[in-house]
């Protein structure tokens, strides 16, 4: 039995690994001591978050940075990178939540220009919307369009009809998406969101990938009681979209459906059109 491979009871002892002098030890195939620096591991750890926007896992982080070191043990990874974006390397990762790590870049960008980055997203979330999900005939978005008033225009309006070919007639159906490029003030978001279901037959609230791991599970549980759809999106507009909550049918006031259509085409004959033919 070779030294090199067995403790003498057996065990394989190349998966014993510690830490000296901000290194991490272990011992290779040959029974020899190998060293590796914790910063050079942490150092390639932030290259792969930057790799990221949206963030990443502490273990798939781990994972990726295991496999430019294959021949240190699995389990010395995770241990010397809980520390970043915490006690080091806190100008270029920030934790916005336990076991996820975000470059801070991401957060810059959102505070930099929200409003502008939301219009980004708006187009191809109606797209999806009509084409993937299959929820809409049409779908238009609205932008920063207001109908005045205390309640704005969400910024995405669609409409599900009866198309040429269709067996049978029904009432259109208006679905309305509230999008918000940051994940900043999301009671306000969620207030906006759920005041749409006044004239909308479905609603959807839209936010980025980077919710922490709290709110998403908060906004989940107040969506599902209420009705609302939730979607995640991002960092890019070309980035997939995924339907977190589908938003569930409820009958909207028909007095305000008729007023927010009246509205709409007061504001926008063109895309009023567009929406009920």
């Amino acid at each position: 039995m070779s030294r090199q491979t067995k403790y003498m009871d057996g065990k394989d002892f190349t998966l014993h690994w510690w830490e000296a002098s901000g290194h991490i030890c272990f011992y290779n195939a040959r029974g020899e001591v190998s060293r590796l620096p914790i910063r050079q591991l942490q150092e390639k750890a932030v290259k792969v978050v930057c790799q990221h926007p949206s963030g990443i896992r502490l273990m798939p982080l781990a994972r990726e940075v295991h496999n430019q070191h294959l021949e240190a043990p699995f389990a010395s990874i995770p241990p010397v990178l809980r520390s970043l974006g915490r006690i080091t390397h806190t100008n270029v990762i920030s934790r916005p939540e336990r076991g996820l790590f975000v470059p801070i870049r991401m957060g810059e960008l959102q505070a930099a220009g929200p409003a502008a980055r939301e219009e980004e997203f708006l187009l191809p979330l109606a797209t999806f919307l009509e084409g993937d999900v299959e929820e809409l005939t049409a779908a238009v978005p609205m932008g920063s369009q207001g109908l005045g008033g205390p309640w704005e225009l969400p910024d995405i309006v669609g409409v599900y009809r009866r198309c040429a070919g269709d067996s049978i007639s029904w009432t259109p159906e208006i679905l309305a998406v509230e999008v918000r490029g940051t994940t900043k003030d999301l009671l306000s978001a969620y207030g906006q969101a759920t005041a749409h279901q006044l004239f909308a037959t479905k609603t959807y609230l839209a936010l980025p990938h980077t919710l922490s791991f709290n709110d998403k599970r908060e906004l989940v549980a107040r969506c599902q009681l209420h009705g609302l759809g939730l979607i995640l999106f991002g960092p890019s507009p070309r980035d997939e979209y995924t339907v977190l909550v589908p938003a569930r049918r409820c009958p909207p006031a028909p007095d305000e459906a008729l007023r927010f259509s009246e509205r709409l085409r007061a504001q926008d004959e063109e895309k009023f059109r567009t929406l009920f033919g």
